[in-house]
């Protein structure tokens, strides 16, 4: 980790060397400021560039700390909504026996969540997020399959097994052996930025790594990808409901 001295601030960041740039970048999101500089770039320069930029950086900073104060945690209670595909749709909660089980459904373009009689409502999101879940990896299994052929068919190669999975820190990987991993939170975007992830994990068939030829590849499935990246970059976090 760097870091310069602004005044009274420190500015820690995260500095990676690239052939593939000829100037200095810097990116701040959720996760902190990113710099990536031309490979031999001596340090004095890159400290005086990210010392240029502080004023920016602090803005942008401030930026991504309100942004995740104001993140809605769902309590899952009647009227709220939650994401599918990059869609809003309302919970109506149904309440039913005591005995009966709890179970999410979705009808009509609405989630239906029932609850046993008797359950406390700050109780709801333990009951019904994990059947949330459990619905979306199961219709994102389906959703997923069907949206990957269109770029198999470009790439001429196959994931060997496409699962969804709890991933904390990935949207999505692909294994040395073929298999290709996405974060079930990934179904909740729109379906340009799944597809935007979908078309990454499956160029690393060809290229395990960001090579020139794996950006380039990637830009052949989807020339927009940048803005789908971008997109990730700025709202992934609003994914963890």
């Amino acid at each position: 980790m760097n870091y310069i001295q602004f005044g009274m601030n420190r500015i820690p960041y995260n500095l990676k060397h690239s052939n593939r740039r000829k100037t200095i970048a810097i990116a701040v999101d959720s996760n902190g400021v990113s710099v990536t500089a031309p490979t031999n770039t001596p340090q004095e320069k890159i400290d005086s560039t990210v010392y240029q930029k502080a004023p920016w950086i602090r803005t942008q900073i401030k930026h991504f700390s309100e942004m995740d104060e104001g993140i809605y945690k769902r309590s899952f209670l009647s009227g709220e909504k939650l994401p599918y595909l990059g869609r809003q749709y309302r919970l109506k909660i149904e309440i039913v026996e005591a005995t009966l089980t709890p179970s999410i459904r979705f009808h009509h373009g609405i989630f239906i969540g029932q609850v046993p009689c008797g359950t406390p409502l700050e109780s709801y999101r333990d009951t019904l997020f994990p059947l949330y879940e459990q619905w979306i990896r199961e219709k994102g299994e389906d959703f997923i399959k069907s949206r990957i052929e269109r770029f198999t068919i470009k790439l001429n190669k196959q994931p060997v097994e496409v699962k969804i999975k709890e991933q904390q820190q990935r949207w999505g990987s692909c294994t040395p052996g073929g298999q290709v991993l996405i974060n079930w939170r990934l179904l909740l975007a729109p379906v340009s930025v799944i597809d935007y992830v979908l078309a990454h994990e499956l160029v690393h068939l060809k290229h395990l790594n960001h090579s020139n030829e794996f950006w380039e590849t990637l830009s052949m499935l989807m020339a927009n990808y940048e803005e789908k990246k971008e997109w990730l970059r700025i709202n992934g976090r609003t994914l963890y409901i």
